[in-house]
C-alpha cells in the first residue's frame, strides 16, 4: 500500500492533502475519511491556554502532517499541537483559546465539514442524542465560537442554557410591605420576610449572550420577588435623610465562568422617588459587582438593558464541562 500524505500551508490554514493507492474500501472502513483536502486552521497561543496533561491522544509523529492525520482518524479529535523539536503530536476533543496573537504556541484547529462542535445545548441533543442535563462546552456564535461551559436544562425536551455561578448571586427586594408600620422613613429594621432571589444558576439567550434575569428556576426565593437577576429595590426613605439605612442590596459575582457582566453597561436608578445608587463597586478583573438601591421607594440596577455576558480572561479548565463532538 502506497500512501503519501502532503501538506501546504496558506493564509492561516493547513491543508493536509492525501493521495492513496489502495482499494476504496480499506480507505473508509480502515481510515474512516474520505480523500481530499482536510484544513485546520492556525493560530498562535500560549502554553499557559492549553493543558497538555487532558489531551485525549498524546505521541509522537515525524511531521505536522502525520500529526494531522493521526488527528483525522481520531473520531474525537478537533485541535492539535506538534512541535518540531520532539517531534510530540498531542490531539484535544476542545477548542482553547488564542491568545490574539501575541503567543508563542502555534496551535491547529480542525476545520471540516463533517465534524464539528455544537453552538447550543440544541446542538447538543440532536447531534448526540445525549438526553442528560449537565455541563457541556458550548461554541456559540454570540462568543465568536470560544468555548463557554453551559448547564443544558432538559435536553430531553426543551434544551436551554443556563449559566452556574460558582457563588449564589443576591438580589433584595424592600418595599412598603417590610415598613414596621405606615407613613414613616428611615426605620432602623424591618418587617420580614425581606423579600430575596439567591441565584445558583442564571438564564441566558446563547445566540446573544442575553440574561433572562425572571427566570427563577435556579433561584430561592423568600416572598413574593419580583425584581430580576441584577436588580434591587428599596422603600426605607428618601436619598438625601440621614441618617437613613437602605436595604435594597445586589450582588453579583461570576468568578469561576469565564465570563463577566458587558462592561459596556451602565448601572443607575431605574425608577422611583428619590432615589440613588449608593456604594457601587465593581472588582478590577469584572467579575464581581454590589450596590446599594436607596430611596422612597423604587429600583436599581443596569439603565443600558439588556444585562449580558462577555467572555473574561479567566482560564477555566477543559475538565469542568463535557465535550460533544458532533459527526455528519
Amino acid at each position: 500500500m502506497l500512501c503519501m500524505c502532503l501538506m501546504t500551508a496558506s493564509a492561516g490554514k493547513a491543508a493536509f492533502t492525501f493521495e492513496c493507492q489502495f482499494d476504496i474500501k480499506l480507505i473508509f472502513h480502515t481510515f474512516l475519511f474520505p480523500l481530499g483536502e482536510i484544513y485546520f486552521r492556525q493560530i498562535k497561543t500560549r502554553l499557559d491556554l492549553i493543558e497538555p496533561s487532558l489531551a485525549v491522544w498524546s505521541g509522537f509523529a515525524d511531521r505536522l502532517s502525520q500529526c494531522g492525520f493521526i488527528c483525522l482518524q481520531k473520531g474525537r479529535c478537533v485541535s492539535l499541537l506538534y512541535s518540531p523539536v520532539d517531534n510530540s503530536c498531542k490531539l484535544f476533543d476542545v477548542i482553547y483559546d488564542e491568545s490574539g496573537g501575541i503567543g508563542d504556541i502555534e496551535y491547529y484547529i480542525l476545520d471540516t465539514g463533517n465534524r464539528w462542535i455544537p453552538e447550543s445545548c440544541v446542538d447538543v441533543a440532536t447531534c448526540s442524542g445525549i438526553t442528560t442535563d449537565g455541563e457541556y462546552w458550548i461554541y456559540p456564535k454570540s462568543s465568536q465560537r470560544k468555548r463557554i461551559k453551559i448547564f443544558c436544562y432538559k435536553l430531553r425536551s426543551d434544551p436551554s442554557e443556563y449559566i452556574t455561578l460558582k457563588s449564589t448571586n443576591t438580589f433584595i427586594q424592600h418595599d412598603d410591605t417590610n415598613w414596621p408600620s405606615k407613613g414613616r422613613q428611615c426605620y432602623s429594621s424591618y418587617k420580614l420576610p425581606l423579600k430575596r432571589a439567591d441565584f445558583t444558576k442564571v438564564g441566558i439567550q446563547i445566540q446573544n449572550m442575553e440574561v433572562d434575569g425572571t427566570d427563577y428556576t435556579f433561584a430561592l426565593l423568600t416572598g413574593l420577588v419580583t425584581v430580576p437577576f441584577g436588580h434591587s429595590m428599596d422603600c426605607n426613605g428618601e436619598r438625601q435623610r440621614q441618617p437613613c439605612p437602605h436595604y435594597g442590596t445586589a450582588t453579583i459575582n461570576t468568578r469561576g465562568t469565564g465570563l463577566i457582566i458587558d462592561l459596556t453597561l451602565t448601572w443607575g436608578v431605574t425608577g422611583g422617588w428619590r432615589m440613588e445608587l449608593k456604594d457601587f463597586n465593581r472588582s478590577t478583573d469584572g467579575a464581581e459587582i454590589s450596590f446599594t438601591c436607596a430611596g422612597w421607594c423604587g429600583k436599581c440596577g443596569p439603565v443600558s438593558e439588556p444585562i449580558k455576558f462577555q467572555l473574561s480572561t479567566e482560564f477555566i479548565s477543559a475538565a469542568e464541562a463535557r465535550v460533544v463532538i458532533c459527526k455528519a
